[in-house]
């Protein structure tokens, strides 16, 4: 399944980047290391842990997984109308009011009070459904969850109600030392029920800390969340910080503005503490109110040009100031790094989350709510052509979004030259493909899409532009604005690559205009594209 990568808008500097290629990889990976038939619950909840819900789900429908775990119906919702049809979990309980929206979109509930059961088998009952329960039982963490005597009586209830299916039984770990009398208890309280023959199909005890620290206890089913975002639990961080995974989020900003200060300056709201000596100090637009903690000052630091850069003074609402004197050749517009990688540097959220004296879910969740995510899925592709001379030239495909995922040696003016170029004789007068361009980068305030682009030794050599029109109602859904191939390049499959690969990036139907004596509608209609319609222009003023 094909991610739907929405964008909300775009952030003029700072971006949160979800690398859901290092998803996919996580879950695969997590995936081998369970035996064959564990369940294997996703958790998405929390907007999948600040990441975007849908888009995460996506991914791991795509690669192969059947159960995720959510926090509320909404959240469930959203994945039933993204069209994913796979077991959804309500990991928190629900109202007795809320039983009819559950069974409706068949989601599965989590027990922790019998008063749930009836209004659960009404509404499935009325709807001719069946709808899958979970039994929650308190094994030590005290937050939710019902005793293992009340989980007996409960499935004794349940199991004489003819439309409700007791899928699971689960717990939830205080902690990796209290794990191994959390679990027996878990597990002694399904042997009863099944010496009773009224056990759930299966249960699910681990989560991310026990997964790691109890491989003993994943045989029969696991929960894992903050694993599949490559991010260990503050535990095992501290422990050993080396892991097989890889981090989704990074977070990205530029420096704005540079400024020179004289030893003995204050910087910064209610400063008490004067520079030793002649600084410089940079500019980022990131704040509070995107989630940096005002701890940050005290230890914390970005990366810039692969270097080390502390913050110094206050953190506003709105921007923080770094001290960048030791920088060489420091410019307004270097890329800031504040989690992720950055030539052989890296900061791990784990370590903000540590200098802002909080955890790293957190911060995934607030920075996940405040900052624009800019998504990779998929986005490089490497292959060769044969040249005259028998040799083979690398052809890279790369998906941009924004003009800010444009590499170093390329801006939006050469993609706009090349199409000028490359089109002729069906090319368009520059202000249109300027604005088509434009559509396609979301750099006007209705434009949403994106633009594929093949590239060799840093020449572009072909081109998709699209655009996607259901945000503004008009069906198909999407539209290729431009199909553009190097004359160079014509004639060796390098249009039939672009075309499949900006094809599996839509969501929805296509569209494109061809003139009837462009030889390229006969490749269109190999690759499946029909005339099904006519289409008639009325040319004023002219013939």
């Amino acid at each position: 399944m094909t991610p739907s990568l929405q964008k909300e808008y775009e952030d003029p500097w700072n971006r949160v980047v979800i690398d859901l290629n290092a998803l996919k990889y996580n879950y695969e990976y997590l995936r081998s290391q369970l035996p064959a038939g564990v369940i294997f619950y996703s958790v998405l909840k929390s907007d999948a842990y600040g990441h975007g819900l849908t888009e995460v789900a996506n991914v791991l429908v795509g690669s192969g997984c059947t159960h995720f775990a959510v926090e509320s119906p909404q959240e469930g919702i959203r994945l039933r109308n993204e069209g994913i049809t796979a077991e959804i979990l309500l990991m928190n309980p629900i109202p007795t009011w809320m039983a009819g929206l559950a069974v409706r979109h068949d989601l599965s509930v989590s027990v922790i009070h019998p008063d749930i059961l009836q209004p659960l088998q009404d509404a499935a009952q009325m709807m001719g459904k069946t709808c899958r329960i979970h039994l929650n039982v308190n094994v030590g963490l005290n937050r939710l969850g019902l005793s293992p005597e009340m989980i007996i009586k409960i499935a004794k209830h349940a199991s004489k109600m003819s439309h409700l299916e007791m899928e699971g039984l689960f717990g939830q770990p205080r902690d990796s030392q209290s794990a191994q009398e959390s679990y027996e208890g878990l597990k002694n309280t399904f042997d009863k029920l099944k010496s009773l023959k009224i056990a759930p199909n299966y249960l699910h005890f681990a989560n991310s800390t026990t997964f790691l620290d109890h491989s003993e206890f994943v045989a029969d089913g696991v929960r894992l969340g903050i694993l599949l975002y490559g991010v260990l639990p503050p535990e095992q961080f501290k422990q050993n910080p080396d892991h097989h995974l890889k981090p989704v989020m990074s977070l990205e900003t530029e420096i704005v503005q540079l400024r020179n200060m004289p030893k003995g300056s204050k910087i910064g709201y209610r400063s008490n503490q004067k520079t030793e000596r002649d600084m410089v100090i940079g500019t980022i637009p990131l704040g509070y109110h995107h989630g940096l903690d005002r701890n940050l000052t005290e230890n914390g630091f970005v990366l810039i040009r692969g270097n080390k850069a502390p913050y110094i003074g206050a953190i506003s609402m709105n921007a923080s100031t770094i001290d960048v004197t030791d920088i060489p050749d420091i410019r307004i517009g270097d890329k800031v790094v504040l989690i992720g990688g950055q030539g052989d540097m890296r900061i791990d959220i784990n370590e903000m989350a540590e200098n802002s004296k909080t955890i790293g879910a957190e911060l995934m969740m607030r920075f996940g709510k405040t900052i624009a995510r800019h998504y990779k899925w998929n986005a490089h592709e490497i292959f060769s052509l044969p040249t005259d001379d028998s040799e083979s030239e690398k052809i890279e495909i790369n998906y941009y979004q924004t003009e800010n995922e444009l590499p170093d040696w390329m801006n939006v003016y050469d993609i706009i030259q090349f199409l000028q170029t490359h089109l002729v004789p069906y090319d368009d007068p520059q202000k249109v493909i300027n604005t088509a361009v434009d559509y396609a980068l979301s750099a006007h305030p209705e434009g949403k899409g994106f633009i594929f682009l093949a590239t060799s030794e840093e020449k572009i050599i072909g081109a998709v532009v699209s655009i996607e029109m259901s945000k503004i109602g008009i069906i198909p859904e999407n539209v290729f604005v431009y199909v553009c191939v190097h004359k160079d390049y014509r004639g060796k499959g390098l249009g039939t690559r672009i075309i499949q690969q900006a094809s599996r990036y839509t969501n929805g139907d296509i569209k494109l205009h061809v003139e009837k004596t462009n030889p390229a509608a006969e490749l269109l209609r190999k690759l499946g594209f029909k005339n099904d319609y006519l289409e008639m222009r009325f040319h004023k003023g002219g013939n």
